[in-house]
């Protein structure tokens, strides 16, 4: 089978389909597999696709795929997201580790490529589209197959962790900060204008307007406001930290620290904050990911707080796609 726009055959024995959101358990055993293959082991839950099929501007039946052997085992998916409208996406080609080879990384790219192409808006000021895309540092397949689509390198990111088997150092909050939970109904507004001025200040920022935020965050069901917490100078949140449990630790998902706030020691509040709760809560570690590059200094904020390297780097790879 040639799909529309993809020069590869789809495989004999493999049939490509749209997902449904019954395909969530499916997808996180996929993506789940692929990280043991490579680490061993896996933070991967079907909260973490909910969350992601939760993206504002993604439509199911038009932006994922999957592929399934003839006895409906899915052992591909691709996503595409509008990262920022109207001519920044990314876009994920997962494939099992025991398909691989076969050329279905291959097909789930073009297919991506293709349907940017046909997403796409004119921008303004006729700016080109963009599309974004990852591999772990030691795929050098994959590598190579985003450099004969033409994809250069622009980007590591990189997972740091701190063990929790100590208490962590008391958090030290700067003079005037109040920190308290996050409080459903009352602070939606305030921490999403905050979160969406302080990640301008990130590479490649993607942007939510406040409906879009709040159908994407509350959507995830292992959702704990335990583990959100927000800092306060007077009626101005200064700062956020959200993190979650997982099957390896504890993730922190977001933090940001608004400009006036920075250099402060509230970032390093937050984090000592939250390294105390997930401790109390008995988990091993905690984690996140991060730009190596990231010009707000967040490397060297959480180099401070004892978080250091693991499991290798995330490359990212850019491209510009053709105009109309």
């Amino acid at each position: 089978m040639t799909l529309p726009g993809a020069s590869n055959a789809l495989p004999a024995g493999y049939r490509l389909r749209r997902s449904t959101a019954a395909d969530v358990p499916a997808v996180a055993d996929l993506k789940r597999a692929v990280e043991i293959a490579r680490h061993g082991d896996s933070d991967v839950t079907h909260a973490q696709v909910v969350e992601e099929w939760a993206l504002p501007r993604l439509a199911p039946d038009e932006d994922l795929w999957l592929v399934e052997t003839g006895s409906g085992e899915v052992v591909a998916y691709a996503l595409v997201w509008m990262e920022k409208p109207p001519n920044v996406f990314v876009a994920e080609q997962t494939v099992h580790p025991s398909h691989r080879g076969r050329g279905l990384s291959e097909l789930l790219l073009e297919l991506c490529e293709e349907r940017v192409a046909f997403a796409t808006a004119p921008a303004p000021g006729g700016a080109p589209t963009n599309l974004g895309v990852w591999t772990h540092e030691d795929d050098a397949v994959r590598r190579a197959l985003y450099g004969r689509h033409g994809f250069r390198y622009v980007r590591t990111f990189l997972r740091l962790e701190v063990d929790l088997a100590e208490a962590p150092a008391a958090a030290v909050w700067p003079a005037g900060i109040a920190a308290r939970r996050f409080r459903r109904h009352r602070d939606e507004a305030a921490v999403h204008a905050a979160g969406e001025e302080a990640f301008q200040d990130h590479w490649r920022p993607d942007s939510m307007d406040l409906d879009e935020w709040l159908a994407f965050r509350f959507e995830r069901p292992d959702l704990d406001l335990d583990l959100w917490w927000v800092a306060w100078d007077g009626e101005s949140v200064a700062g956020s930290l959200l993190a979650f449990e997982s099957p390896l630790g504890g993730y922190v998902d977001s933090l940001f620290v608004r400009r006036p706030w920075r250099a402060h020691g509230l970032g390093r509040a937050l984090l000592r904050e939250a390294f105390a709760e997930l401790r109390r809560r008995g988990l091993p570690r905690a984690y996140l990911g991060v730009d190596s590059e990231n010009p707000t200094g967040a490397m060297r904020l959480y180099e401070s707080v004892g978080m250091r390297p693991r499991r290798g780097a995330h490359l990212v790879f850019e491209k510009n796609l053709p105009g109309d």
